[in-house]
């Protein structure tokens, strides 16, 4: 059996949507942007990585919370997490290229 097709009446007006304000409250989701340096710190110390919170903050802040497109951020976590990824890869490879990595695997017998 077919389905017939609804047809839209234009004289119908629908209701309008709710808009949500971006920055109108600070509830730690990761969509009110921009977030406070206390949100943001918060979430890098469940990261295990405070120490760049602070970077983190000041970088998007420059930027006005913009991509590096000039598009803006509507959840700053997504850029967080990125940015932490970035930075552990960046330590690994800083730890793997530093004399200690080659003296560590040499001398457990590996």
């Amino acid at each position: 059996m077919k389905r017939k097709v609804k047809r839209i009446d234009p004289s119908i007006s629908k209701p309008p949507r709710k808009v949500k304000l971006v920055g109108q409250n600070d509830d730690g989701f990761g969509t009110s942007v921009p977030p406070s340096l206390s949100s943001i710190e918060i979430y890098f110390d469940q990261k295990g990585v405070l120490e760049i919170a602070v970077i983190f903050f000041d970088e998007y802040e420059s930027r006005q919370w913009k991509s590096e497109t000039g598009q803006l951020v509507k959840n700053w976590k997504v850029c967080a997490a990125e940015w932490i990824y970035n930075y552990r890869q960046e330590m690994k490879r800083r730890f793997r290229q530093s004399p200690f990595y080659s003296e560590s695997y040499l001398t457990n017998g590996y």
